[in-house]
């Protein structure tokens, strides 16, 4: 088969989650492997951008790719009520059309997707397709059981949890992958010695619920035990009252927004830990896979993360030192027990570079 790839999703572009960042790079490490890579996605926001030359400069790499932004005149984003109801309708729609639409000019390429709806209809017209399916749903676990019966049909899988509450049982057309760091962007640069600095990159809320941040800080201001320095840096638009408490000058908080990736790898090169913190939501305690992690461990960091089935799956666990995220004292005490312990090595952690979870993708094909 010629090296050509669509990479079809209902995801907004651009856009600085971590869900797009992945994707984007993705593409990257695709395209820097000889694929000719076609991008489709919905023009569903304001902000959509289907412009080679404005998501290369959005997502700081040059590799070559075709980017096409379909119409959507759909309900999602344009209702600001039943949003989870306009959502289902509108996915689900634009999937169907855009298989019809373009199926007949991508026969026989390789499919790539992290949409449950145009994984079901590809898979439907026996196109050779993977789903990475980061989360599940009565929706999604309908439309994988239907869906994974077809021959060339096959998901990927973030954490072996997805698979056990789907029923599934692991064979050559279910796989497990991790998430992976950038290794074109994250590395450890600073070989000297760095300041007592902890640092939180990545959303304040997940799903619409706190990840639990403010509550971590609310829980320092009442000890008197911080001997570091917080460092926090988001692409969110907080709150007044997280902005005040990031403000509060009995508290040593160092806030950035909206940094690029080049400058994120800066900051973490900057700090001696990094956090991974998240609510307790069914998602968080068990099917994430957090990309912070792979970057923190790929700049060096020693890392401090909340108690949860699926951070207990994440490697190198005799370097993670874990915290009850309702005590701010268990997190200080995490923190200065991290502080303390030697520098971790991380051996063999180009397994879990995004260059070679892309090779693990397409040998899956």
């Amino acid at each position: 088969m010629d090296k050509k790839l669509v990479y079809m999703t209902y995801q907004s572009f651009p856009a600085q989650t971590a869900n797009s960042i992945q994707t984007m790079t993705h593409i990257k490490y695709f395209s820097k492997l000889g694929y000719d890579v076609s991008l489709i996605f919905p023009l569903r926001n304001k902000e959509s951008n289907a412009n080679f030359n404005a998501l290369q400069q959005s997502y700081e790499f040059t590799n070559l790719f075709t980017p096409i932004g379909t119409i959507h005149p759909l309900p999602f984003k344009k209702i600001k009520f039943l949003e989870k109801f306009m959502y289902i309708v509108s996915h689900f729609l634009w999937s169907y059309f855009t298989v019809r639409k373009y199926i007949k000019s991508y026969t026989g390429f390789y499919f790539f997707t992290r949409s449950e709806w145009v994984f079901y209809f590809l898979s439907k017209q026996k196109e050779k397709v993977i789903y990475e399916c980061h989360q599940l749903s009565k929706i999604k676990k309908i439309l994988i059981h239907s869906s994974i019966k077809e021959t060339d049909s096959k998901i990927i899988f973030v954490n072996p949890y997805m698979i056990k509450d789907l029923g599934l049982i692991q064979n050559s057309k279910i796989k497990v992958l991790s998430s992976a760091f950038d290794e074109e962007v994250f590395t450890n640069t600073n070989v000297g010695s760095k300041t007592e600095r902890i640092i939180y990159a990545g959303s304040i809320n997940r799903f619409g619920k706190s990840r639990g941040i403010d509550s971590l800080i609310k829980g320092l201001i009442n000890s008197n035990k911080q001997e570091f320095q917080l460092v926090i840096a988001s692409n969110d638009n907080l709150s007044a009252e997280l902005m005040s408490l990031i403000n509060d000058k009995e508290l040593n908080i160092e806030y950035h927004q909206n940094l690029s990736r080049t400058e994120l790898a800066d900051l973490y090169n900057s700090c001696t830990l990094g956090l991974l913190i998240n609510n307790k939501s069914e998602h968080a305690e068990r099917f994430t896979s957090p990309l912070k992690y792979f970057e923190y461990i790929a700049s060096g960091l020693k890392v401090v993360a909340s108690d949860s089935k699926a951070h207990r799956l994440l490697p190198f666990q005799e370097c993670i030192n874990y915290f009850d995220s309702s005590s701010s004292s268990s997190f200080i005490n995490a923190v200065n027990n991290a502080i303390n312990s030697e520098q971790p090595t991380y051996n063999d952690i180009q397994q879990y570079t995004m260059s070679q979870r892309v090779l693990n993708i397409l040998n899956f094909y």
